[in-house]
């Protein structure tokens, strides 16, 4: 029973049902011992007071007899048998016996004649003891009889001699009589047996000195718990019992009979003409219980109801809640307990949390559409634990703006950088062209140098009179040669410079590029809302992986430039060497004219080769032109990447952090955050 109302339910029930099952069972328990104490006692009461009766009644009778034995008449001679027969009679007829009679010393009646010498009455009595004997056969009548009998004093003066015995007969059924107005319950039965054992009042007299129970009990063993409660009569003990016979519970009180030898009397009756009203008082007590029970159910029921279905309506609109249900109506429950409570706390937990919910929402949106200098709406809700929602939205928005202006830092950068590599590309490639231009100057000289040597076989007469002419040609080949090298130290200088450039834009490119990487995982860490940041991220890591390639073809290039313009500038260093030499040559050929024609071969040689250097040179000068341009272009893409970044970043707005304006979002403790965007140390 998963249910708060079953639980209320099943507690109160079950506490309702042990409860009245306690106080039934023992109010049952109770009625029941009650009514057998009530029920003993009145047994023992009533066999004593039936006990005490007889005995008072037998008493009564044995003093009859005493007072008799001790009237002078009745031993007197001189008194007929006529007189004290007259006497006997006023005797019994004043209480009321049957009959009384005198025996003599020698057991003959003086009145009847009748010989009473076996009597044990007789015989106590002549022994000075009064005495009531058990029912005996009477010699007069047949019929069962108790005697009365006392000792008959000579001039009756007690405790003299005895003259004899003087006796009365009470009516035969004194003690049924006695034993029949004993009445307890419709089946129950008095009776009272001597000190052997044998039944001498009941309510029927057939068994009156025949039945002795215990005798009975040696043959039948379902009697001898009655004939224990015999032996029990016949050693003198009062009290009550139990025993069962013929399948029929019975209950037994018995008590000794004062004055009597070993008599005793007890009263039975069936357990079921007392437990009837006991049975019906436990019906009806079962009966109340199960109505009580009932009525208690029904009420607990009610109650868990009352308890039990506000708190499962809570329950469920607070799974809803947790289902992501911030729109369905919270149960107004119009109490003013623990459940009315309950229902208001409910309303205000969905409430809090649906107002928090589209706060962030918002703000989502609102970052979502680029702009980042928001302010919570609902700054009030963010409360308790739901602070560390609010830091973690000001962290978030602090951490992208933070990305974000490093990105549009760097784009300018970039773009300055890129700026400046196409002016250093743009002043390459013009130098480059002048270079071309001068050795293409260069060149014509030589080939003009080499159709001279040519000459010089065929005209060595007129090269003396041209020796100064070729001397100033000479010595300005020379002065072009030193500009050569000049212009080539430069080209080495400047192609030095540009490889700084490169590297330059190579390590902005790798800050871009770890940029964009950060704003990449920045972008993964806010999830849906950073799906458009993470694009742009891409975007820029691309064009920074492309500034990368672009700046290492150019240093490619540069460096190929480098090693030509070094070959070049050692076979302009050759060349001005040979221009040196011809200068000797010139300034020796007065005086050697006629080793020209032989040097002339060797210079036209000597030429041929200048030629292909030149060539050499003309065509590295080309390439390094190309490459100039092609890396002013790179640069220019670059700078249009970079502004294009720059507009990206620009679409995103930002929230001041001048001094004495509101943040974006509620401040929190920053001093147990670390804004990795914002860590410089680490680019």
């Amino acid at each position: 029973m998963k249910s708060i109302k079953g639980k209320i339910l099943l507690c109160m029930s079950l506490t309702v049902v042990i409860c009245l099952s306690i106080l039934g069972g023992a109010g049952i328990c109770l009625n029941y011992s009650s009514t057998n104490q009530l029920l003993e006692q009145t047994l023992r009461e009533t066999v004593k007071i039936a006990s005490d009766k007889v005995a008072n009644e037998l008493t009564s009778y044995l003093n009859v007899a005493i007072d008799t034995g001790t009237i002078a008449r009745l031993t007197d001679p001189q008194q007929s048998t006529g007189n004290k027969q007259l006497l006997i009679d006023d005797k019994v007829k004043q209480y009321g016996f049957q009959r009384g009679n005198i025996i003599g010393p020698d057991g003959i009646s003086a009145l009847d004649g009748k010989d009473y010498s076996d009597r044990d009455y007789f015989h106590k009595a002549m022994a000075g003891q009064a005495n009531i004997s058990d029912p005996l056969v009477s010699k007069v009548n047949g019929e069962l009889s108790i005697i009365v009998a006392a000792p008959l004093w000579k001039d009756g003066r007690p405790n003299t001699t005895i003259a004899g015995v003087v006796f009365f007969v009470p009516q035969s059924t004194f003690l049924n009589d006695i034993v029949s107005q004993v009445h307890i319950s419709d089946n129950s039965a008095a009776y009272a047996i001597n000190s052997d054992g044998y039944t001498i009042a009941d309510n029927t007299t057939s068994t009156i000195m025949t039945q002795n129970i215990e005798e009975e009990a040696k043959s039948d063993s379902s009697l001898a718990r009655l004939a224990a409660i015999h032996g029990k009569i016949r050693k003198g003990e009062s009290g009550f019992d139990k025993y069962e016979i013929n399948g029929v519970q019975k209950l037994a009180a018995y008590s000794p009979i004062a004055g009597t030898d070993g008599w005793g009397m007890a009263i039975t009756a069936p357990t079921s003409d007392f437990m009837g009203a006991t049975l019906t008082s436990i019906g009806i007590t079962c009966a109340l219980l199960v109505i009580s029970l009932i009525a208690a159910v029904a009420i607990a029921y009610w109650l868990a109801r009352k308890i039990g279905n506000p708190i499962h309506i809570c329950t469920e609109r607070i799974q809803k809640l947790s289902e992501g249900d911030l729109k369905s109506q919270v149960p107004v429950i119009h109490s003013k307990d623990e459940t009315g409570r309950l229902s208001e706390a409910t309303r205000l937990i969905t409430d809090s949390i649906s107002n928090i919910i589209n706060d962030i929402d918002w703000g989502l949106s609102e970052m979502a559409a680029g702009n980042f200098a928001i302010t919570s709406q609902s700054q009030d809700l963010y409360v308790g634990d739901f602070k560390s929602l609010s830091d973690s939205m000001y962290k978030i928005l602090k951490e992208i703006s933070a990305v974000l202006r490093n990105i549009d830092q760097s784009a300018e950068q970039v773009a300055g950088g890129s700026e400046q590599v196409a002016a250093g590309a743009q002043a390459l490639s013009q130098g480059a062209t002048e270079q071309a231009s001068s050795i293409e100057e260069l060149a014509a000289t030589v080939n003009e140098i080499s159709n001279h040597i040519d000459k010089n076989a065929g005209n060595a007469k007129t090269a003396s009179e041209k020796a100064a002419s070729v001397m100033d040609q000479a010595k300005e080949s020379s002065q072009r040669m030193k500009e050569m090298l000049t212009a080539m130290d430069d080209i080495n200088q400047g192609s030095g410079e540009i490889s700084k450039i490169i590297k330059t834009i190579e390590d902005i490119a790798f800050q871009t590029n770890i940029l964009a990487l950060n704003a990449a995982v920045e972008a993964a860490r806010a999830g849906e809302a950073g799906k458009g940041f993470a694009v742009v991220a891409d975007e820029v890591r691309n064009l920074a992986g492309k500034s990368a390639d672009a700046s290492k073809n150019t240093s490619s290039l540069i460096e190929g430039s480098l090693h030509a313009v070094e070959r070049g500038t050692k076979i302009a260093s050759e060349t001005a060497l040979a221009l040196d030499e011809v200068v000797n040559g010139v300034e020796d050929v007065s005086a050697a004219i006629n080793e020209i024609s032989a040097a002339s071969a060797d210079q036209a040689s000597s030429a041929r080769q200048v030629t292909q250097g030149i060539d050499q040179i003309s065509s590295v000068v080309q390439t390094n032109s190309a490459t100039a341009q092609e890396s002013a272009a790179a640069s220019e893409e670059l700078s249009g990447q970079a502004q294009i970044l720059k507009n990206l970043v620009g679409q995103f707005k930002f929230g001041s952090t001048e001094a004495g304006e509101e943040p974006v979002m509620p401040v929190p403790d920053e001093s147990n955050y670390m804004v990795q965007g914002c860590d410089e140390t680490k680019y």
